[in-house]
């Protein structure tokens, strides 16, 4: 507290601005007229049982009371807080008016038009959907919900009154679109709201550190759901094809998600990269296998060119990985590997094209135009090329082996 006279002036000063004498502030403290007296005068401090009873009756905190002054922020603060439940109550009141108001004048048009409720109902689930983003909210905070919870239940307020709202206008048109527009309106919910909402809702600790794994799962399944819907819809038999080209395709960008944040039991927790090879590959040969006929196409083209073209990625990916040695063996490794590739690519390519296309020009005996010393012909540049790239990939695996022996051998 202050001296005794300050704090007894501040009192007496509460109590004149209040229009209460000694007498009638003593009796609602009860306590004498002498002891008010004394603490105006400062002779002596009010007990300190007294203080919270002493702050009702002046209409001040007790950190006023306490340092004998007025805190001025604290009113400020308390005047604005005020003026703002003010402003929100009449808010809340006019859209009470408002929707009610908006309810009632279209319930008795209706009644009056039709002499039924028909199309009161959409107007109604209209109304619900407004009410979720502009209403909802306040009334949330007036329950004490925490703000991080608010949004989220009216993002989720605002999806059902959303569907409501399309139920209604498919059963009043007579139509069958309602499940292809829902499973369209939940997948951009997902795309677009989930990420603000998940933080906000209350997630088991399994789920709460995955919310990235989860959001994109969300978005892919709602994705399948709709071209379920579509193909049931159009009498289609295309689904599969249409699910595993978006898995295989999303695939590329979710499965490395998936694998990072998931958990996964030892050993395979440490093979996370040939499972994502071994996944893709999986699905990619799946798609084929759907999609390629006859039968012997698949066996003898579709397959042999995936196992061909995907050799590259999965000899760079195991040898980069399990490879033994240091980091130059590897890259050499993988130069050699890259060179090999290379040059047996293009008569592979004709043996198993042959089928298809018929004989096909025999790539490993064109080396035989190679000429760098005259870059007229057209296919001569092509080889002159093609040489070019495998000397470079030969010298350049050559060189980083050897730097990397030479580095394992000085250790």
């Amino acid at each position: 507290m202050e001296n005794k006279k300050t704090f007894g002036s501040y009192i007496q000063q509460k109590r004149r601005d209040l229009g209460l004498t000694q007498r009638a502030f003593a009796d609602q403290l009860y306590v004498t007229e002498s002891a008010v007296s004394k603490w105006e005068r400062g002779l002596s401090y009010p007990d300190v049982t007294l203080l919270m009873s002493i702050c009702q009756v002046l209409g001040v905190s007790e950190h006023e009371l306490l340092t004998a002054s007025t805190d001025i922020e604290a009113r400020t603060t308390e005047k604005l807080a005020r003026k703002y439940r003010r402003l929100t109550k009449t808010y809340r009141v006019i859209q009470y008016a408002a929707y009610g108001g908006t309810l009632l004048g279209c319930g008795i048009g209706n009644l009056c038009a039709q002499g039924r409720l028909d199309w009161f109902f959409i107007v109604l689930a209209s109304v619900l959907l407004a009410a979720s983003l502009t209403l909802l909210p306040s009334l949330l905070t007036l329950r004490g919900l925490a703000e991080k919870r608010i949004w989220p239940v009216c993002i989720l307020s605002a999806l059902g009154s959303l569907l409501l709202l399309l139920g209604i206008c498919c059963l009043y048109s007579g139509g069958s679109w309602f499940f292809v527009a829902a499973a369209g309106v939940i997948l951009g919910f997902c795309v677009v709201f989930v990420p603000f909402i998940l933080p906000g809702l209350p997630l088991p600790a399994a789920l709460a550190g995955r919310k990235t794994s989860l959001c994109l799962i969300l978005d892919l399944a709602s994705l399948l759901v709709l071209l379920a819907i579509c193909c049931l819809s159009t009498g289609g038999r295309w689904f599969f094809v249409a699910a595993v080209s978006v898995v295989f395709g999303l695939g590329f960008f979710l499965l490395p998600v998936f694998l990072h944040q998931l958990p996964l039991p030892q050993p395979l927790g440490r093979h996370k990269a040939l499972l994502y090879f071994g996944v893709q590959t999986a699905l990619l040969i799946a798609l084929l296998a759907m999609t390629v006929r006859p039968w012997e196409a698949f066996f003898r083209i579709a397959l042999p060119l995936v196992l061909l073209i995907g050799s590259l990625p999965w000899g760079l990916m195991l040898i980069i990985r399990y490879f033994p040695g240091n980091g130059l063996v590897r890259a050499g490794a993988a130069c050699g590997l890259g060179c090999a590739w290379t040059f047996f690519f293009p008569a592979a390519m004709d043996t198993i094209l042959t089928p298809l296309y018929g004989p096909g020009a025999n790539s490993l005996r064109g080396f035989l135009r190679v000429d760098l010393l005259h870059w007229a012909d057209p296919m001569v540049i092509v080889n002159n090329v093609y040489v070019l790239i495998l000397i470079g990939l030969g010298i350049l695996a050559l060189g980083l082996l050897a730097a990397g022996l030479r580095k394992r051998k000085s250790k």
